[in-house]
C-alpha cells in the first residue's frame, strides 16, 4: 500500500500458477516467480500513481503477470518483453470498478487482466511484436499518468513482499483497523448492538474514499450484495457490532439485507482524520467513537490490527536478474 494507492498483489498468484503447472516448475520456482510478480506490482503502486490517474489496480497485472510467468516458461527476454508491451496497451482496467454501486465485476476484474496477460504472452510467443515504448514512448503510459515511472530495475529487490498483509476479516484492507476497533471497544465495555445510539470512525483518507462514504461514492446507499456490504465501512461496523464478527455468514444475502444490521448501518458516521492520513500506511489508525442510550460515550483508538505479515525473504537479488 502507498498513501494513495493500492493493490491485491495475491491477485498475482493464479496467473504465476497458471505458468507453472503448464511448465511443470517445481515449488520453488513457483514461489520465486510469485515474489517476482508481487514485487513488480508493489513497485508500481510505491512508484506510480495508477489509481490517482483513474486506474484499477488490476491494470498493473499487466506488467507483474507476464514477467514472472514468461520467466518460469523459459521465455527469452524479447518474448516477454513484447507480451508485457501488448498487455499493457490492451489490458488497461479503470477504478470505476471500485465506484459504488459495486458490482460482480469487482471480484472478476483481476481474472480478466490474468487471461489478457496470457492472451498476449502466447501471441508474443508466436512473434508478434508489441508496442515496446508503450511505457516511457509518446502517448505512452507515463503520459498518461502525468509523471514518469522512476524505478530502477537494476537495482529493486524482491524484498517488497514482506510489506504485504493479511486479512483479519473477509472485508476490503482499508477496513480492518476500523473493524478491530470496534470490536475491540465493545468488548472493553460490554456493548450491547440494541444500545448503541450512534458510531463515529476516523479513518485515514483512503478508507474513507473506499469505503466511507469518499472518492468511490455512497457508502451508505442500497447495500443488498456480498460486493456492495464489503465496501462499505457502515455496513461493516454495523453487522460487527451485532455479530461480533466479519466473516462469511456475516455476507450471506439474508444477512446483509436483515432489518437489524440495515438500521444500525444508518446510525453510523465516517469521517477522514487529517493526522490518520498522514500516518498511513505506516500506521493503520482508527479511533471509534460509541454513544449509548444510557447517554455515555465510550471511545476507542488503534494504530493497526493484528495481521499475519509475510516472513522476510533471506538475501537480496536485483529483481531484473530473476526475470532475465
Amino acid at each position: 500500500m502507498a498513501p494513495t494507492e493500492t493493490a491485491h498483489t495475491a491477485d498475482n498468484f493464479g496467473g504465476v500458477l497458471t505458468a507453472a503447472e503448464i511448465a511443470d516448475a517445481s515449488g520453488k520456482d513457483l514461489m520465486l516467480a510469485v515474489a517476482v510478480s508481487w514485487s513488480i506490482q508493489s513497485l508500481l503502486v510505491e512508484k506510480a500513481n495508477f489509481m490517482s490517474k483513474g486506474f484499477d489496480h488490476t491494470a498493473q497485472l499487466a506488467y507483474s503477470i507476464p514477467a514472472a510467468a514468461g520467466k518460469l516458461m523459459g521465455w527469452d527476454t524479447s518474448t516477454i518483453a513484447n507480451a508485457i508491451a501488448m498487455a499493457v496497451a490492451s489490458d488497461a482496467s479503470f477504478a470505476g470498478i471500485r465506484s459504488k454501486p459495486l458490482s460482480e465485476w469487482k471480484g472478476l476484474a483481476s481474472a480478466q487482466s490474468a487471461l489478457g496477460a496470457f492472451n498476449a504472452m502466447y501471441l508474443a510467443q508466436g512473434g508478434i511484436q508489441g508496442p515496446l515504448t508503450i511505457i516511457e514512448g509518446q502517448q505512452g503510459v507515463e503520459h498518461l499518468l502525468g509523471r514518469p515511472i522512476d524505478i530502477n530495475w537494476e537495482t529493486e529487490g524482491y524484498d517488497w513482499v514482506p510489506q504485504s498483509t493479511i486479512k483479519k476479516f473477509i472485508a476490503m484492507i482499508h477496513t480492518q483497523a476500523p473493524i478491530e476497533c470496534l470490536l475491540e471497544l465493545i468488548d472493553q465495555y460490554h456493548i450491547q448492538a440494541s444500545d448503541i445510539v450512534s458510531i463515529y470512525a476516523d479513518v485515514p483518507q483512503m478508507t474513507y474514499d473506499f469505503s466511507g462514504g469518499g472518492l468511490y461514492g455512497n457508502a451508505m446507499g442500497d447495500v443488498t450484495t456480498k460486493e456492495q456490504a464489503d465496501h462499505s465501512l457502515p455496513y461493516l461496523l454495523a453487522v460487527a457490532a451485532l455479530d461480533g464478527q466479519v466473516m462469511q455468514p456475516q455476507f450471506r444475502p439474508e444477512r446483509i439485507t436483515r432489518d437489524d444490521v440495515q438500521n444500525l448501518m444508518k446510525k453510523v458516521s465516517v469521517e477522514p482524520n487529517a493526522d490518520f492520513t498522514k500516518r498511513y500506511p505506516k500506521d493503520f489508525c482508527s479511533k471509534i467513537t460509541i454513544k449509548t442510550k444510557d447517554g455515555q460515550t465510550k471511545v476507542h483508538e488503534v494504530k493497526d490490527y493484528p495481521a499475519c505479515r509475510a516472513i522476510h525473504l533471506r538475501g537480496r537479488m536485483p529483481l531484473i536478474s530473476l526475470i532475465v
